[in-house]
């Protein structure tokens, strides 16, 4: 009998799907996920149909649940573009599935949130690095700090407990998510190379130069199973990333060899104006080299790369806090992106 039955919002999502997969791999987890639009191909786990903005719905879609121990939230408001999120309509969200399933569900043990470092303000502008869980919150509000709030009010005097994860520049392989900082890397290379040019830097100078961090979606998978089944970690946030830094002055020189191009000096561009017009060489280097169909639209979201590669200040989480409590885990970031690529390549999504 497993010992643990997860109930995961938003496994359609990024985070969501990899730690379905993690978790329905493992001897000890049952996994039952929830979207809106679920996966075509569940691998090892059950997937409900649900609108977490509509609280009957989910009331309806929930109410057999009666054995799950952990909500693992990773849901969030539609974010295909990088605009502010709504506040109210998140918390909505979580809100509609712990009243759906807490009735039901008498054996719940915790409640985990995916956060992120925009906690820090790390959107804004520069901000105090590397960040740690213990600093203030910034003044402008967001919608971690009221799920947060709400989590924390809506455990007192509760059998389960809350936790969160706080990543940033989540990475993986999956196939068709276009807000993937590799494969607007891996795009963006296929085009300049298809168009005779060096694999120049698109983003601003200073960023080009500026620290910054990522996590493997695994890892991060592996950091909330952690998290969320140690007693030590109940009540408490913790930063999550591969566990080092990387500035793409050093890393940009690699993926250029990878791509078997020159890399050029930095051209600022803004990516969601300059590749607009790119969608006809995109489907000539599909054709030449028999790639999978990936729509254009679908390759890259070409504005999530311009809010990546241009603010001019240091992106870094301190995850010592993580490791004290016992998860050693990293990944070597540059190489990550070379097997990214690399898996990329050989599922000939990329040339």
């Amino acid at each position: 009998m497993k010992r643990y039955r997860a109930l995961i919002p938003g496994v359609s999502g990024v985070v969501g799907r990899r730690l379905a997969e993690h978790l329905a791999a493992s001897e000890e987890w049952d996994v039952i996920g929830l979207a809106r639009r679920p996966p075509a191909d569940p691998t090892g786990y059950r997937v409900i149909g649900v609108d977490l903005t509509d609280a009957r719905a989910c009331r309806t879609a929930l109410v057999g649940l009666r054995n799950i121990t952990h909500v693992l939230y990773c849901a969030r408001h539609d974010h295909s573009t990088v605009a502010r999120e709504p506040i109210d309509v998140n918390l909505a969200m979580l809100r509609n599935v712990l009243d759906a399933i807490e009735p039901v569900a008498s054996g719940l043990q915790h409640v985990h949130l995916v956060q992120g470092s925009k906690y820090y303000g790390s959107e804004l502008g520069p901000y105090k690095t590397p960040a740690k869980e213990s600093d203030p919150r910034v003044l402008v509000d967001n919608w971690y700090y009221a799920q947060e709030d709400f989590t924390i009010e809506r455990s007192r005097g509760k059998s389960w407990a809350w936790s969160a994860s706080r990543p940033h520049g989540i990475c993986d392989h999956a196939p068709g998510i276009a807000r993937s900082m590799a494969m607007v890397i891996a795009v963006y290379a296929a085009i300049s190379k298809e168009l005779g040019q060096p694999l120049r830097f698109p983003g601003t100078p200073g960023n080009f130069q500026a620290v910054y961090q990522v996590v493997d979606a695994t890892l991060l998978a592996n950091a909330i199973a952690w998290i969320s089944t140690k007693p030590e970690c109940e009540g408490q946030a913790y930063n999550v990333t591969n566990g080092d830094y990387i500035r793409w002055a050093n890393v940009w020189p690699r993926f250029a060899e990878f791509f078997g191009m020159q890399p050029g000096p930095v051209k600022t561009l803004h990516l969601a104006q300059a590749m607009s017009d790119k969608a006809t060489v995109w489907d000539r280097i599909v054709q030449k080299h028999g790639l999978e169909p990936t729509p254009y639209e679908r390759a890259a979201l070409w504005s999530y790369g311009d809010f990546i590669f241009t603010p001019e200040y240091d992106m870094m989480s301190d995850t010592m806090k993580l490791r004290h409590c016992g998860f050693r885990e990293t990944v070597d970031s540059e190489e990550m992106f070379l097997a990214l690529f690399e898996h990329f390549r050989r599922q000939k999504i990329i040339p």
